[in-house]
């Protein structure tokens, strides 16, 4: 019994001494700054901007004037890109940025059927990526679900399309 208590403590100083070997040595408590804050939309607000996170997955930013008075509204928001907080947050775009940097940037919108919005964007809608793509009509629909988006560029136009926050 001697033995096995001799080996258990050369084991359990052996343990401490690699423990404390290592060569970190302790610091105390660094301040980063303030927690981030995410705020989520509440179901009815009206008016959602959609932008990226790192992984690819689209993560809502409420307008700040609710509701938004148009998709239109919400879209220049879009792409004026995510602000100085947000990008602090990990969020982005896929959207191109528009030549013409003054808003309304060439944006407009109308319907054109019972459920379809049609907005008309300053830039080639074809080569826009997937991510891209359901950022705009994410952002355009949020104003009013119940109307499938179609986009319109200079080059061709894409959808019509509904917002699927489901990939």
């Amino acid at each position: 019994m001697t033995r096995v208590r001799t080996a258990a403590a050369a084991a359990l100083l052996l343990g401490g001494l690699l423990l404390t070997g290592c060569g970190i040595k302790t610091t105390g408590v660094i301040e980063s700054g303030d927690a981030a804050k995410v705020v989520f939309p509440d179901p009815h607000t009206k008016g959602t901007v959609y932008f990226v996170t790192s992984d690819g997955r689209l993560f809502p930013v409420p307008e700040r004037e609710q509701p938004a008075e148009s998709a239109v509204s919400v879209l220049m928001r879009l792409l004026i890109g995510p602000l100085d907080k947000e990008k602090a947050a990990g969020l982005e775009t896929r959207v191109p940025a528009p030549a013409d940097r003054k808003p309304p940037f060439g944006l407009s919108s109308s319907i054109v059927s019972g459920d379809t919005l049609e907005v008309r964007l300053p830039f080639a809608v074809a080569g826009l990526s997937e991510t891209a793509r359901r950022q705009l009509v994410c952002t355009a629909a949020s104003v009013d679900a119940r109307y499938a988006v179609v986009l319109r560029g200079p080059d061709t136009s894409v959808g019509p399309a509904r917002c699927d926050l489901g990939r």
